[in-house]
C-alpha cells in the first residue's frame, strides 16, 4: 500500500475519533500514520509486511492507551478523589477558633474561608482538630485528644 494511503487511513481514523470519541480510533489512526511513515522510509515490504507492522503498532498503541488509562485512574484514588470536597480535605487539620463555640456551634477561618463548625463549647482562640464534616459544616474535637 502507498504511504499516502496509510496516511489517509490514519487521518480518517483520527477524524472519526473526533466525531465518535472514546472508541480508541485515535490509537489506530496513530498506528496507521506511523505505518505510512515507516513505509515511506523503507519501501518494498509488500502488503503483508505493512499489515504486520500496522498490527504490531496498533497493538502497542492500545497497550499504551490502557497503561495511560490505568495511570490516570490511579490519580482518582485518595486525595484526588476529594479535589472538589474541600471540607473532606480539612479532616485531620488543626484549626484555631475565630469565634467561640457556644451551644455546639461556632465558626473558624481556614485560609481565607470562614467555616461553620460543630463541637464542644470552647472559647475563641482554642486549637481544635477537624474530625469530620456534615456537608459544609466542620465537626471539631479537642486537639488534646490527638489525631
Amino acid at each position: 500500500m502507498s504511504p499516502l494511503l496509510w496516511g489517509a487511513l490514519g487521518a480518517v481514523l483520527i477524524a472519526a475519533e473526533l466525531v465518535i470519541p472514546g472508541i480508541f480510533l485515535i490509537w489506530f489512526g496513530g498506528a496507521a500514520l506511523l505505518t505510512g511513515l515507516v513505509t515511506a522510509l523503507w519501501q518494498g515490504w509488500g502488503l503483508v509486511g505493512e499489515a504486520g507492522f500496522f498490527t504490531v503498532a496498533a497493538g502497542a498503541a492500545v497497550v499504551a492507551a490502557i497503561l495511560r488509562a490505568r495511570r490516570r485512574s490511579a490519580l482518582t484514588d485518595g486525595e484526588a478523589m476529594r479535589i472538589n470536597d474541600r471540607a473532606g480535605q480539612l479532616v485531620g487539620r488543626a484549626v484555631t477558633l475565630s469565634e467561640p463555640i457556644v451551644n455546639g456551634r461556632g465558626r473558624v477561618f481556614v485560609g481565607d474561608t470562614l467555616w461553620s463548625v460543630e463541637g464542644p463549647d470552647r472559647p475563641d482562640g482554642a486549637t481544635m482538630l477537624v474530625a469530620g464534616h456534615k456537608g459544609m459544616v466542620l465537626v471539631l474535637r479537642d486537639a488534646a485528644e490527638g489525631r
